[in-house]
């Protein structure tokens, strides 16, 4: 894609102006406002309610990305930017987090990298210097930018030395001018000259790298991604971006959220070197979790998996704006008309799309704070993300906690404990959609078979069951089933009949913790002691002796033994 395509070249900082910005109301089209800009040199509108007052403005580049997108019709106020004035925001900053001079990008502590050099762990910190030597020596700038640089300044508060950070994100900038697209790899290529324990991974389509450490004595499980400092766009919404060179301040653009748009220089060593361009520490200071782009949610709706995440995970509360961006691409059926293949506007395979919502449900359900998690994203309406008919009723919470209780006493290996957390909600749709939504994630053949086949196993369980009056007849039903579909269904137990499945229930859940763990006061060891001969009656004797402790006929070995001679005698 060349520099000339709007879509490429973000708008970080809008140009001074004399004369005012020009304004639109609220009501106006994404179409109607580019036609009132396209007169204009600026590259700003203020947006104006009813009653004449302003409440946020909208870009060029933003109307631009939104009539890409096939939003021509809709209303600005969708794809706007709420601008608030800093007292507006937080209350005053401590010296750490000191407030910046309009148009200064820098914050902090002059001497940044002593504190950073503090707070990590030692072993990391000469990792990241003998990076950025090696930087420095071919004439580049290397940044510590994302979530590391976030835990940091949440860590600053407290007293927390020796951090070690298991996700790093390097990037490499030119000085005067953006650096070659092959530096990451380039500088990658050079560390593992160094650590050579390292595992190299390549990504020749991105222009990335990634050095991995597996169990190792010093850095445990540690991962360094390297990159180059790039910008990137969306070809239409929910693929992978296409990126080409940047500076970081491009790099650090293309973002989700403030929070992670936060970089340290570490081949700066004097002066300030903390680069906070869009106010990620004011939003850290006031717990929030802030967009960086009108249009982020509608360029890949799974960032409003990673906002609810980023949110649970720190405590921190959506900001108003992001939220009320979040709720209008859900909806404007962004979920739906990525996979409609009549749009046309969105005439696109969607892999991208999948793969991440698979990885960003895979991040929820396994994490510890996975309940609250899918109880926010309901609230948003963001579980239609998965399907459009998942509704988050009574009845799909009830199931989820059964199923956490579930989880904590049996092993569900091989099966992780996200994946059938996933089983229960996909279990929730409508049969004839689950095979779809499964194939559409890409979830394994046994997941598949599992979801396919669970409404006629659910009614074959419940006719059969329903004829049992004893532990044994009961066991003689269950058994050919595999763990996970039995719990999915004890977990289910749907059904008008409300004694009926809770009694079903029961039934399994006995089964699971009990009669399928029981073994006979005599095995085959013993029966050889006492003159039985192997052969094929060994097979129907310790099931006949199983049956009978299950059914309480037998509890010691004697009673065993006695029920031998009677049902069994020597020849």
């Amino acid at each position: 894609m060349s520099n000339s395509d709007p879509l490429s070249q973000p708008e970080i900082a809008h140009s001074s102006m004399s004369a005012p910005d020009p304004t639109v109301r609220s009501e106006t089209t994404i179409a109607e406002a580019q036609e009132i800009l396209s007169h204009s040199e600026l590259s700003d509108l203020v947006i104006l309610d009813q009653s004449g007052d302003r409440v946020g403005s909208i870009s060029r580049r933003d109307l631009e990305i939104a009539a890409h997108y096939g939003f021509s019709h809709a209303a600005v106020t969708g794809h706007m930017t709420v601008q608030y004035a800093v007292g507006e925001i937080a209350p005053a900053l401590p010296s750490l987090f000191a407030a910046r001079s309009e148009g200064h990008h820098y914050a902090g502590d002059p001497h940044f990298l002593s504190f950073l050099q503090s707070r990590l762990d030692s072993a990391l910190c000469q990792l990241l210097t003998v990076a950025a030597n090696q930087a420095k020596e071919r004439g580049w700038q290397l940044f510590l930018v994302g979530g590391a640089v976030r835990d940091l300044l949440l860590n600053s508060q407290n007293n927390f030395d020796n951090l070690l950070i298991e996700d790093i994100d390097l990037v490499v900038d030119g000085v005067d001018q953006p650096a070659d697209a092959g530096a990451g790899v380039e500088l990658a290529r050079s560390l593992q000259a160094q650590y050579p324990q390292a595992r190299l991974e390549i990504h020749h389509k991105f222009q990335t790298a990634a050095l991995l450490w597996q169990d190792d004595l010093v850095f445990k499980c540690l991962g360094v991604d390297i990159a180059t400092a790039r910008t990137e766009v969306y070809p239409y919404p929910a693929a992978n971006p296409v990126v080409e060179a940047g500076s970081i301040q491009q790099d650090l653009y293309r973002r989700d959220f403030t929070i992670n748009a936060l970089a340290i220089c570490l081949t700066q060593s004097r002066g300030e070197n903390l680069l906070d361009f869009f106010w990620g520490t004011l939003d850290l200071q006031t717990k929030q979790v802030r967009v960086l782009h009108a249009n982020s949610f509608i360029e890949d709706p799974t960032r409003i998996y990673r906002a609810v995440r980023f949110a649970i995970r720190l405590g921190f509360t959506i900001e108003p704006q992001t939220e009320q961006l979040i709720r209008y691409a859900i909806a404007s059926g962004i979920f739906q008309n990525v996979r409609d293949p009549a749009n046309p506007h969105f005439r696109h395979t969607t892999p991208a799309l999948q793969t991440r919502l698979r990885s960003e449900l895979k991040y929820v359900l396994q994490a510890p704070y996975w309940l609250p998690a899918l109880h926010r994203l309901a609230d948003l309406g963001a579980l239609t993300c998965i399907h459009p008919s998942l509704k988050a009723d009574v009845s799909l919470w009830r199931q989820l906690r059964r199923g956490q209780a579930a989880g904590r006493i049996w092993n569900l290996n091989p099966l992780p404990v996200w994946l059938f957390r996933l089983e229960i909600l996909l279990a929730h749709l409508p049969p004839e959609h689950r095979g779809e939504r499964v194939a559409g994630l890409q979830l394994p053949v046994e997941t598949s078979d599992r979801l396919q086949s669970l409404a006629a196993t659910e009614v074959n369980i419940s006719i059969a069951v329903s004829n049992c009056s004893l532990p044994s007849q009961i066991v003689k039903v269950l058994k050919d089933y595999d763990l996970p579909m039995l719990m999915l269904v004890a977990i289910r137990s749907v059904g008008g009949d409300f004694r009926r499945t809770r009694a079903l229930r029961k039934m399994i859940w006995c089964y699971l913790s009990d009669w399928a763990l029981v073994k006979p006061p005599l095995n085959g060891k013993a029966l050889k002691a006492l003159g039985y001969k192997p052969g094929s009656q060994f097979k129907s004797i310790l099931e006949a002796l199983t049956n009978a402790t299950l059914d309480g006929e037998i509890c010691d070995r004697a009673e065993a033994e006695a029920f031998l001679q009677q049902n069994f005698p020597h020849q």
